[in-house]
């Protein structure tokens, strides 16, 4: 998060996904509560959907009380709105304090990762079929990473995943012999057809929780409501 008016000077944030917070905040207690950042994170990456409590609860990992609690103050500094309906409140990221990069690779917050992850996203797309998603998730999402850490990106494809498999994991070792700036990663691809990912739908809970989407279709975003739905 950043306070109003902390960009580069160019119109953007220099951290990637970023949230303009008033100062003096609203509520005091923004900063309390653990849940707040993933609650967040989902929010950011997915602005134009509303989460359940029920369906944040399951993808930030903490209790309906505790994404309750994360709600409330980020809804009272006008971070986030809510909506009821009937019993349930949906809650999506207020895109008017967003900032986020119409690069999806520049939204990953260490900058050392996005020439590498550049160049994984131009291939995956060159070379493999029929692609409707891709996600980089896990500790360089998040920005967390350091030179020993994998990167770690999801693909979803229409059909045909053990082909499709099977030449990303030869992108991947052909990757990993290439040096960015001087120095080499290791690469991790998971590639999943639209069918075969809902039957590990639980396994991509933990990865849709911590990802920046670098390449999406609204065959994705459906896909992203089908494991939502399995919350509730």
């Amino acid at each position: 998060m950043e306070a109003e008016g902390e960009t580069d000077g160019g119109g953007e944030s220099q951290y990637g996904m970023s949230i303009t917070v008033p100062i003096p905040a609203a509520d005091n207690d923004l900063y309390r509560y653990e849940a707040t950042d993933g609650v967040l994170r989902i929010l950011a990456d997915n602005p134009y959907e509303e989460f359940t409590i029920r369906e944040l609860s399951r993808f930030v990992g903490y209790s309906h009380p505790a994404i309750s609690n994360a709600v409330g103050v980020l809804e009272s500094n006008a971070l986030v709105t809510v909506s009821a309906e009937g019993n349930r409140k949906h809650v999506s990221i207020d895109r008017n304090r967003l900032t986020k990069p119409d690069d999806p690779v520049l939204r990953i917050p260490q900058s050392e990762f996005h020439a590498p992850v550049r160049t994984a996203l131009d291939r995956l797309q060159d070379e493999l079929a029929d692609v409707v998603g891709i996600l980089v998730f896990g500790s360089v999402a998040r920005g967390e990473a350091d030179r020993q850490s994998d990167i770690d990106l999801w693909v979803l494809v229409q059909s045909d995943r053990a082909t499709n498999q099977r030449r990303a994991n030869e992108i991947g070792t052909d990757l990993t012999e290439t040096r960015f700036a001087g120095d080499r990663y290791e690469f991790q691809i998971l590639v999943e057809s639209a069918r075969s990912a809902l039957n590990v739908s639980d396994r991509l809970t933990d990865v849709l929780a911590s990802s920046i989407t670098l390449y999406e279709t609204e065959t994705l975003r459906r896909f992203k409501r089908e494991v939502r739905s399995d919350a509730e």
